[in-house]
Parts: structure tokens; sequence; C-alpha cells
């Protein structure tokens, strides 16, 4: 053992976050002391942060291991608790450690060591991992196998410090900072362990990857997101200035049109908490895409915090990712990531009544928790004896640790066991039934948790399924549920056991779960028990400072640190793990307190505010009147102030106070008038009829009179009212200011024809609430204010997006060199009201491109009306091929109406972009090839800013260790391109089952089953596919490629032969086409009939790439004047030869096997121009040589044939 010192010591530390608990009773290990520090804690502190820079100190104090039998002989297991296991399959073993920064919106980061100490240990082997198994396979099934990295003398994982892909939750760009103190060499056999590392992540240029354009930080954030950035971030209260304000935010309800009626109350009672919600229809939207739009721009336009979806997967469309089905994909705003920036929840229901009883058990919960409070203090485990996942622990082990060391502690008082096998506690006597777990449910719990396997129906461990949910009674005793398993949320085209428990009943009342979080997919091991702990963790924190915590908030902060944890293994546990029931409710984790709230008995007209007393801090009060919130504020030392507009109309106002773990606060007051008289608006009608088009709104360019109605809701006659009106807006000119209305009796109300007149701008923001305060007084000099808004309506124009029309030309649908064409511009009207008289124009910004066309008038454009008009465009003949033409859209009406918008169109297309990002010489063999092709392409060794200028795109991630593991950022812009007509090709020997696979791997439609073994020989084409025939000995770099198969719709293209296993695989549909491969192009050996040109041709040929090849006999052709066409041919192609003698000819035609496909038989020809035709039968489409003899000379060249 050798011991290297080089430590320099930073002594201000701010914040620290306790990594690493101590090691007892989970683990039959030993334990290593690394450094002198004592305790059994590692630890990350935030040592100093700025804007730019932020340096972090990480401190080990040790870790345990066990001893492992291997094929090896006993091996060590590192252990570290809240350490993440590097899951890849056959690598070493070891753990890493991260956390969260907030970092700037458009900066790239490094990261650097400042300093650093460890230890070595010599003569160590590390058990292997087994990877990221999913829970339906059983860990100790899975033997532990030695992958490549044993036999690559260098320390694994090699980088010290790393960062993951920048991403972004709502308002911050964050990125992840990986320490990976746990250095192995398998070959030396040396483990290096770093027990102390300063480290700094510091700006280093502009990034492109999830950008966020704001350029100062909010002043308003949510309170439910404030909570996960404190928990989240560790530098977040240093990189804020100043302290935001929080704001709960509101909720968007997209529901099916037949379950709104039954939805109602839940909005009701919402609001009246102080939560905004909208209701929209689903048939106003459409698809799942439409609805990711939809939400996306509700987001961006009017804020958003929860999003509930009410209707099945057949009512209210599920969105995807990766082909999974993920309700959470539709929370993803912010960013090209898998951090959500809402919360979203479903009710799923078929039913009117499966709504209704979703709805009721959230009022009830929420506003008469039942009085029976023994249950409140109980929590249940169930657990398979499976494993080890997460932590190394067993499933039983983890859902005893979340119990005793997380729950019990906090307000829990009892503990059910429900574990596989006999693992002694409360849990004897073991081995639970359904009966069992339904005793428990039945007596009462506020919480699940369950770990093991499970399926669409039931949770393995105790068998428990939705039968034995619709039998519960636990009405009035709902928990909510955190489920580790497989399928148990699978809702599309099925009723899963998450549908079962929020649909559950018991005469007629509600029973089940008020909550669960359920996956559609199989889950992992252990990524989801990782979140699932931080669940557990970000629950008990709440209690000390009364902290709200909802359940979607609870359950998507776990997966937040999921991701950072377990990267792309975490990403796809996120996507997936499904809310359903009410993503804003507030959970009960302790017997609610009773509130204890003094405020007035009655309010009066004209008033702004209202002042509380409450015994509970962190309360929300909230004040509403006839379903409108009049405001909110939160309880603070004792107290609160809800201020609102001045109070013009009689009636009763709701309020309520509401708090974690208390029972609300829930009464009504009465809004009644002060002494003598009081003058409020009674209506207002717009005439526009002689300024403007007659439609009764206001709206731009208007001259308005303005009819106004008053009434006396006071207690008293006013007499001699007058009113002024006037506005604050710059986009209103008062011209008739005073009106007057004379006496009121009480009750009275007195309306006044065009009382007032004002000019509206033509620069009014459409859709804006415009400002107006109405001023009544009367003769005893009493004054009444009322504030109202007016909604400005005005036109919009945008440009909605162009086509290209070129039947002129060589109807492609696009607009290539030399060629005319029409572009047919669509200018939409988004706004509220008419524009008028609209022109537009199009320019071409670029040297290449002519607009041929004057400007066009596009006539009137009615809300939310397109109109389109074809602008004929010309493309010079020197157009560089994939040239991106700039082009600006001009459009002008009436009273100052403008718009201007670019666009671009590429011109023609770069037939191939090689993308060689692994920097291997398969990019120079495919360059050659097509040189010999006659197709234009280029090299890159990162990913271009537009993959639109590329016809296909061939992506080189070579073979270990010299492999590029693609980034989910960049499998996300190939999955992009792809989605858009792409063709893509990719190559790699670990990237289908070694590496972690992103968006682009999934629409290849590959499936990586196995790590492979030292056993690439020879290669040949599958008889059923376009590669038939071909043959060749591969001679790459590394004969250790991933196994692979088709997905149903995946085609095998070759194979190898000894063993058997596919090597390349390609898919079509209507949009996309793909190769994937596992060997290296440059690694296949040409040999006769089998070349790398030929394998290049017939790709290119699948992605509709055109090729000319001319071969080495060109110039002899030529002196014969030899030619065929067409080249490519369809059914038939003609050969045209000037003989200069008389001379016998012979015409053969061979596919690439060298098989004879067709021979003319010997014709004598006479001197002078002749011909021979080939029609053709019985061949398929591909690439075939022809070989015409005549008297002494020969002539090859090359055929295409097309389908």
């Amino acid at each position: 053992m050798s011991l290297n010192n080089n430590l320099t010591i930073m002594k201000k530390i701010t914040l620290t976050i306790v990594l690493l608990v101590s090691f007892v009773g989970t683990y039959a290990s030993d334990w290593v002391q690394v450094s002198g520090n004592q305790v059994k804690e590692s630890t990350v502190s935030l040592v100093q942060a700025t804007t730019g820079s932020t340096i972090l100190h990480y401190s080990l104090a040790g870790y345990s291991f066990n001893e492992i039998a291997t094929e090896r002989g006993a091996a060590m297991q590192i252990l570290c608790p809240e350490g993440s296991p590097i899951l890849l399959n056959g690598a070493p073993g070891l753990p890493l450690f991260t956390t969260s920064l907030i970092i700037p919106n458009q900066a790239k980061m490094r990261v650097n060591i400042i300093s650093s100490s460890y230890q070595e240990y010599q003569e160590v082997l590390i058990v292997p991992s087994k990877g990221n198994l999913t829970r339906d396979i059983d860990p100790a099934t899975v033997p532990y196998t030695f992958g490549k990295q044993y036999t690559n003398d260098a320390f694994y994982p090699g980088e010290v410090v790393a960062l993951r892909d920048p991403y972004i939750i709502r308002d911050y760009r964050g990125q992840t900072v990986l320490i990976q103190p746990f250095q192995y060499n398998p070959v030396t056999r040396v483990l290096r362990v770093y027990f102390d590392i300063m480290l700094e992540v510091v700006e280093d240029g502009t990034s492109n990857i999830n950008t966020l354009d704001a350029v100062e930080q909010p002043e308003i954030v949510n309170s439910q997101f404030n909570e996960i950035y404190q928990r989240h971030f560790i530098n977040y209260q240093s990189t804020n200035r100043y302290t935001p304000v929080e704001e709960e935010g509101n909720m968007l309800i997209i529901c099916y049109g037949a379950f709104m009626d039954s939805i109602q109350p839940f909005i009701d009672w919402k609001i009246r908490k102080g939560i905004p919600v909208e209701l929209v229809d689903v048939s106003t939207i459409g698809s799942a895409s439409a609805i990711k739009t939809y939400i996306a721009n509700y987001y961006n336009t009017k804020g958003l915090a929860f999003v509930l979806l009410v209707g099945d997967s057949q009512q209210v469309p599920s969105s995807t990712v990766g082909g999974n089905d993920s309700d959470n994909n539709y929370t993803y705003i912010v960013g090209s990531d898998h951090y959500p920036d809402v919360f979203c929840g479903r009710f799923s229901a078929e039913t009117e009544a499966q709504v209704t009883t979703q709805v009721q058990r959230v009022l009830e919960y929420e506003q008469t928790p039942i009085a029976d409070t023994a249950w409140y203090r109980k929590l249940i485990g169930i657990a398979s004896d499976q494993g080890p996942g997460d932590d190394n622990e067993y499933d039983y082990q983890h859902i005893r640790k979340i119990g005793n060391e997380k729950l019990l502690p906090y307000t829990y008082n009892y503990a059910y066991e429900y574990f596989d096998g006999s693992q002694g506690g409360n849990d004897a006597p073991g081995s639970p039934t359904p009966t069992m777990v339904a005793t428990g449910i039945n007596s009462g719990a506020t919480i699940i948790n369950y770990t093991g396997h499970g399926s669409d129906n039931a949770w393995s461990s105790s068998g428990f399924s939705s039968t034995n949910v619709n039998q519960l009674t636990n009405t009035g005793k709902l928990p909510f549920i955190f489920s580790v398993a497989c399928v148990n949320g699978n809702f599309v085209n099925s009723t899963c056991f998450a549908e079962a428990w929020m649909r559950a009943e018991d005469n007629g009342q509600p029973a089940g779960a008020i909550a669960t979080l359920m996956s559609t997919i199989n889950q992992s091991w252990n990524p989801p028990m990782g979140g699932q702990d931080e669940m557990n963790d970000i629950l008990t924190e709440a209690y000390s400072n009364n902290i709200k915590r909802t359940f979607a908030g609870i359950s998507m902060n776990g997966c937040m640190k999921m991701n950072d944890e377990y990267g792309s293994d975490g990403d796809e546990m996120t996507d997936t793990w499904t809310v359903f029931g009410d993503p804003s409710l507030v959970i009960r984790t302790s017997i609610p307190q009773n509130m204890s709230v003094s405020h007035a008995n009655e309010l009066h007209l004209g008033e702004t505010s209202m002042t509380l007393t409450c015994n509970a801090n962190g309360a929300k009060a909230a004040l509403t009147f006839n379903g409108e919130i009049l405001g909110t504020a939160i309880v603070s030392g004792g107290s609160a102030t809800i201020s609102f507009e001045a109070l013009t109309e009689l009636g009763t106002a709701d309020f309520v106070v509401s708090a974690y773990n208390y029972k609300p606060y829930i009464t009504t007051i009465d809004v009644i008038p002060e002494l003598g008289p009081f003058m409020a608006i009674a209506g207002k009608v717009i005439n526009d009829v002689p300024g403007g088009n007659g439609n009764g709104q206001m709206d731009y360019a208007e001259d308005i009179l303005l009819t106004m109605s008053l009434t006396n809701i006071g207690v008293e006659a006013g007499y001699g009212i007058t009113s002024i009106l006037s506005s604050t807006s710059p986009y209103i000119e008062i011209t008739g200011d005073s009106a007057s209305f004379g006496d009121l009796a009480v009750g009275d109300t007195v309306v006044v024809t065009d009382a007032y007149a004002f000019s509206v701008a033509n620069n009014l923001p459409n859709m804006s609430l415009v400002p107006f305060t109405l001023t009544s007084t009367d003769q005893d000099g009493n004054e009444w204010v009322s504030n109202f808004m007016m909604p400005g309506h005005s036109a919009k124009l945008i440009f909605t997006g162009f086509s290209i029309d070129d039947a002129a030309g060589n109807n492609n649908g696009k607009l290539d060199a030399g060629e005319t064409a029409n572009i047919l511009l669509s200018v939409k009207n988004t706004g509220s009201s008419e524009a008028y008289q609209v022109i537009t124009q199009l320019v071409a910004n670029n040297g290449y491109v002519t607009v041929n066309s004057d400007p066009l008038n596009y006539g009137d454009i009615a809300p939310g009306e397109t109109n389109s008009l074809a602008f004929n465009v010309s493309a010079s003949g020197d157009t560089p091929a994939g040239y991106a033409a700039n082009f600006t859209v001009e459009a002008l009406g009436n009273f100052d109406l403008t718009m201007t918008d670019d666009f671009y169109t590429i011109v023609g297309q770069i037939p191939v972009l090689i993308l060689n990002l692994a920097n291997v010489a398969s990019a120079d063999t495919m360059m050659a090839c097509l040189q010999v092709l006659q197709v234009g392409g280029e090299v890159l060794d990162s990913l271009p800013s537009n993959l639109e200028i590329y016809t296909s795109v061939f992506v080189m991630l070579g073979s270990y260790p010299d492999n590029h593991v693609l980034t989910t950022t960049e499998g996300d812009v190939l999955a992009t391109y792809l989605q858009s007509g792409g063709r893509v090709y990719m190559e790699g020997s670990d990237t289908w089952s070694f590496d972690f696979q992103t968006a682009a791997h999934n629409l290849f439609f590959i499936k990586g089953y196995d790590d492979g073994s030292d056993d690439l020989g020879t290669v040949v084409g599958d008889d059923s596919n376009f590669l038939a025939g071909y043959s060749f000995e591969y001679n790459g770099v590394n004969n250790y490629v991933d196994r692979i198969s088709p997905y149903p719709g995946g085609q095998v293209l070759m194979s190898n032969t000894s063993p058997e296993y596919n090597t390349a695989i390609s898919y079509e549909n209507d949009t996309y086409k793909t190769v994937g491969a596992v060997f290296q192009f440059a690694g296949l050996a040409n040999q006769e009939g089998s070349t790398k040109d030929g394998v290049m041709a017939e790709i290119l040929h699948f992605f509709g790439v055109s090729i000319t090849w001319t071969e080495l006999d060109e110039s002899v052709a030529l002196n014969m004047g030899v030619v065929a066409y067409p080249n490519p041919f369809y059914d038939q192609v003609t050969f045209k030869l000037n003989l200069d003698e008389k001379s016998p000819v012979n015409l053969e035609v061979f596919d690439l096997t060298g098989r004879v496909v067709y021979s003319s038989g010997q014709n004598v020809m006479n001197p002078g121009p002749q011909k021979l035709v080939w029609n053709v039968q019985d061949t398929h489409p591909g690439i075939y040589t022809y070989r015409i003899k005549a008297g002494n000379t020969l002539i090859t060249n090359k055929l295409v044939r097309v389908n």
C-alpha cells in the first residue's frame, strides 16, 4: 500500500451536504479508513460561489467492502451508501458521488481539480458491475462477467471529476458534477482512492446545450420549485443576489368533454384555496403532440405550476418518450432534458363516476380529514427479498431502512412490514398474503412504500392485486403510494394497478389510495430505489419548517435527484414514473391539528386589505368572491395581510386558510356597505359603430363611445352624482371624460348612453387588459373610485411557414440549384381583431436565390385565419449543395400593422455527412468510397448546428477503448433529424448494448442484449435484405462487439457466420430510414464480388442518395463510345457503342456475387453505331456489373437498378 499526499487545504466551508451515512447493520462488511477523519461520512461542501465559478471540497473518510466469489476468485465489492454505482455491465463496479450547481444561462462550464490526495491499494480485484438490470430480472440469477475494461491498462473510469450535460429546471440552468474518487486499473490491480479533492467549476466559453434566454435571475418563483432549488442545488443561496418572492402557481386542467361537469367541484375547491385554475376541453387541443405544444405555450404565456389530465388514455392521450408512454413528457418544457418544469398528474377515468370518486377523495382528504387519529401515524412497507439494488440493499432492507431511519423518527409511530421470506421485526411471520396486506391497509396508514416485482395488475410480493384493491374498506383512510415495480402504472390500452387504487370504492365511498406514483414500463433496480429514498427524505425534512409538500412535488424532486445520480438510466425512469392523482395534493403525515385563526367578521365596500392572525406559520390564506381569487397571503410571525382591489360588490366572500398537517380553516365573510351612499359600476357597453368596425369590442385604431351604468348599493340616497373617466394606459386617449348621473336613491341604477369617448392607439397589444378608473362624486363631497379593466383587441400577424412547389422543375418538393419554383408563404392573424389590406413581400438575403415576384396583396385576414400566396424564385445554377438560403418575410397592414420574420430553406442537400465522433479510420474509408461513387460528402468531428443540409448522416462511434459514447444531447439532435425525414447510418461496437441508450438509439429498432465476446470474423449479407450475397473477412481494430437483434419492424442486414449473430440491422418507415452496425466499416476486407464500394452504394441507394459509378475502364469505354442509359434504371437498359470494325460482340451482366444474370450471346456487328438492349426480369434492385466484349476489347462498368 502506498500513500501520496498532495493536499491544499481551503478553510472556508459555508454549506455541507452529508452524502455518506454510518455503516450500521446493513452489510456484513469491513471498514477501510482512508483519511484521518474518524467520522464515517463523506461530504461535498460549498467553499466559494460566484456567478461564473464554484469551488467545492470533497472529503471521503473511508469505505466498506464485501468479498464476492467470482470466476477469478474473491473480489472486492465497494460499498458507499448514498454514493451511486456506475451501472456499466462488465466494468469495475465502483461508486460515484454527485451534486448539482446552478450555472450561468449561456455558459459552457469546465471542471478542474485544484488539489487532491489519494491512497493506493495493491493486488485488488474489484467485482464487475451487473449493469442496469430491470426488475423482471432477479440480480441473484445474473453472473458476474468481466468485461473488456479488465483488459485495458488504465485507470477506470478515468476522470476523477466530470460534468454531465446542462439541464434546465424551470427558472434555473443546472449541471451535475460527478465525483469519481475510486479509480481502478484492472491490469495492474491497483485501486486508487481519492479521499480529499478540491475542485472548481468555471465558465469556459459559450454553450449551445440547454441554454436559457433570460439574463436576470427570476424575481418571482413558484413555492414548490423554490423548495426544490434549495434542496437540489448546492449553490442556490450563493447565486441569488436577492431572495425571490414565492408564489404557489396556477393549474391547467385538460379534460375529456363529458367529464367537465364532474371535475367542477374540484376546481371550485382549488380556487377557494387560492390556486388559479383553468379548464380546457381536450377536443379543442387534439393529439398528444398538440397537447405538449399547448402546455408549453400556456407555460410561456400565462405561467404554470400544475397540469391535471382528466380521462383515461383514450380520452386524453399520453405522450411518449423513446416509445414509452410518458405523461411526464408534457412537463419537459424548458430545454431538452428530463427534469420537469411543471408537475403533472392524471385522474384516469373512463366514466363520470370514476372522475367523481377521484374528486370526492381529494375534497374529503383536504377539507374534512377523518376524526379517527391513530391511522395518521402508521406506515406500510412491502418488499421482496431479492436484490441487491441501490446502496447494495435488498428490497426489504431498503424498505425497512426507510421506515426505521426516516419515517419513524419523523411523525410516525408504527411500521407495518410485509416482506417476502421471514425477515423478523414487524414482518413476523413473513411471506405476506393479500389478506394480511388488506388488513393493514384497512386499519389505516398514510403512506405505502413498495419495492419489488410488479405486473400490470399486482404487486408480486404479497400478490396483492387489483381485485384485492377493489375489496378494500379503508374509506377515509387513504394512503399515498410510492411504488418501485414494473408496469404498475401501464394504463395505456389497459386498466392497470394504479387505476384500480384511484377508482376503488366501498359502498359508494372512495377507498384505495389518495395518490400513487407508478411506472408505465419495467423499472430498473437501482435508479428508482435511489429516487424512492430521496422522496422519503424530502417528506421527512418538511415538518420543522412546516414546508408544504405536494405529492407530485415530492415525487418529481426525488426523480430529479435520481437523474443527477444515474444520468440516462434515471431519465428513463423519470419519463415513465406517473403521478395518478391530484399533483397539487398536500399530503398528510400526522394527526391534523386545529388551526386558530382570527380576523374581521365582515368586510366593507371600498376596503382593499384584510389582516388575520394564525398559529400556523407557513399557512396560506385565500379570499375569494364568486369564484374569483381576490388575494392570498402566507402567514409569517403569526399574521398575514391579504391585499386586493377595492370591494365594489355586496355579497359573501369565501375565506380559507390551509397548512401542512392542519385541518383547513373554512368560513365565509359578508361584504357589506358602510354608512351613506355608495356608487358602483353596474354595467358598461362599447359603441364602436361610428368610429370602428361595429363589433362591440375595443379594437386597435378605433374611436369609442362608452355607455356607463351606475348603481347606488349604499344605505342612503346620493345627490348630484358626477363621474370622471380616466386611464393610465399609454394606448388610450380620453376625449370625453365627464358625465352626470343626477340623483340615485338606494338601489337605483342610472344609465348614461355614450357617456364617455376615447381613442385607441394603433399599437394596442392584443388581449391586453387596459386599466380604467371611474371617479364618482356627489354634492356632499363623497368620492367613490371604481377600477375596471377592458380587454383590448388587435390584429397580430405571424409567419406560419412555407412550402415549395417545384412542379415545373424536378418536383421533389425542394429548391435545387438552377431551378425556378414557387414558395408558398402563409401569414396568419393570431390576434382577436381583423387585419386590413395586408401587403406581403419576400426578400432574398443571399447571393444565390432571386425573388421574381412583386409584393402580393393578401387582403383582409380575419382573426384565426391564414392566407397563403406563392412567390416565384430562382436558384442560381452555381448554388452550393446544402446552401441555406435566407429570406425575410415583411407584411404591412392598415393602421401601422407590421410583421417581419426570417426563414431559410436548403438549396439542394449535401448527400452525405460523415460524423466522425470517435476519430476512426472508417471516415477516410467512407470518403474514398464516396469519391468512387461520385457522391458529395464531408467529414466533421462534432455535430453541426444544422443537420437539415444533409440527405444522410453516417455516425462513427468507434470501438472500445477509443469509442465515443453518444451523449443525450447528441442523441436528441439525431432523433429530431430522423423524425424530420433523415437517413442515418450509425456504427459502434459498444453503442447498442454496452453504452446507455439515447433517443436516437430507440429509432433504430435495435435491441442490444449483450456486450459480446472477441469473436467477430466473417460478416455476410442476409439473404432477405439488400446486402444479400456480400461476404467479408473482418480486419477491424477490435473484434469485441455488442450482440444485437431487431425489434419488430427492423430487418437483419448482416451477420457474423461463426458464432452466428447479427452485426447490422436496417429499419425504414414512411418518415425515415436507418442502418445500425456493430462493426467498423473500414474493417470490411474487400474480396472478389464483395467490396466496400458496393456496400456503400447499396446503403446510399437504400437511403435514396443518387450515385454515379464509373470505374477504371472509363477511358476505354469513351473511346468505343459506350453509353448505358438510363443509369440508374428500372426495367430496361440500352447500351450504345461505336465499332471501328466488324466484330463479335457479347454483353453479360453480373450481380455482386459474380453470378451472371443476363447474357446477350455472341452477335456479329458491323462497324459504326450499334445498340444492345437488356429487358430486365427477375432481378432485385441493387448494384450490377456489365461487361461488353467486342473483338479483343473488354469494357466493364457499373449499373444501378432502382425500384
